[in-house]
């Protein structure tokens, strides 16, 4: 039995389709969708119902998945076990958030940690909640968001957001807004409705910062921002002064199999380390 085909297993298992499956993975479909029929040659079973909704493990399934953890847990342990007599972060971890929390960190910290530990590689997922960490050695930030069961998380640190609006248009009584269905407690859409006045108008809607940023400097709605991204952006102005709007609470996830991992622990304290230089104004 290849550890190839096994990969596979756990790529559908966390992404839920072949398709993110065979991407997470670099192949192409067609040699992701071949590996798994080997593998299920193999086994002598079929390991995920098909459907338009995507994969779904059966029975078989979740107990092969839960084997194969166990393989790349030893695999990962093995790595480890390098790493630490050579005193060096080795591997891939995958760095998972909003797409805004990832360009951040991209554009000002991520050379000091590849830096310091070149045989470390990240790489970046800016994907929905329903991404999750599951073994493997991922780190995950969001705001807002309850721990899977069995996760590790941990409090990063506030990031201060404001009203802003464009410089040169005036927006007038309309809003952008935040809406992410993946969130049961909306936060930032209470401070919001306390922000925004009878007759506001809400015009624009979505789940990611850095979207937001280009409506409201086109004029198209005020609306709240991370403070540190607008504070850069010489065409937007704070719509009120004083103290900021709100405070979003970002914490980290992990699992708890990696977690003590030198990959995953110098990628911990990194982002720890990092957080008021690339999170706060």
């Amino acid at each position: 039995m290849r550890w190839d085909n096994l990969q596979i297993l756990l790529a559908i298992s966390r992404e839920g389709s072949l398709t993110r499956a065979a991407q997470f993975l670099r192949l192409d479909q067609s040699t992701a969708g071949r590996r798994l029929n080997q593998l299920e040659a193999e086994l002598g079973a079929v390991l995920f119902v098909r459907s338009k909704s995507g994969f779904a493990p059966t029975q078989v399934g979740e107990a092969a998945i839960a084997r194969a953890l166990e393989i790349e847990a030893n695999i990962n342990g093995l790595v480890d076990d390098v790493a630490s007599t050579s005193g060096t972060a080795v591997g891939t971890v995958r760095l998972m958030g909003n797409g805004w929390t990832l360009e951040r960190l991209a554009r000002l910290s991520v050379t000091k940690l590849l830096t310091a530990h070149p045989q470390l590689n990240l790489r970046t997922i800016s994907l929905l909640r329903s991404s999750h960490v599951r073994g493997e050695a991922s780190v995950s930030l969001w705001f807002e968001k309850e721990p899977e069961r069995g996760e590790f998380s941990v409090r990063v640190g506030d990031v201060p957001y404001a009203v802003y609006q464009s410089k040169a248009v005036d927006p007038g009584e309309n809003w952008v807004a935040f809406y992410d269905e993946d969130v049961a407690r909306r936060q930032i859409n209470s401070a919001q409705a306390k922000l925004q006045t009878h007759s506001g108008v809400v015009r624009l809607t979505g789940t990611d910062a850095g979207v937001f940023q280009g409506a409201i400097e086109a004029g198209i709605g005020k609306g709240l921002l991370p403070m540190c991204m607008a504070e850069e952006n010489p065409n937007l102005v704070r719509a009120s002064k004083g103290p900021p709007d709100l405070k979003r609470t970002l914490w980290l996830h992990t699992h708890p199999d990696t977690v003590e991992t030198e990959r995953v622990k110098v990628t911990i304290d990194w982002i720890r380390d990092e957080f008021a230089r690339v999170f706060t104004p």
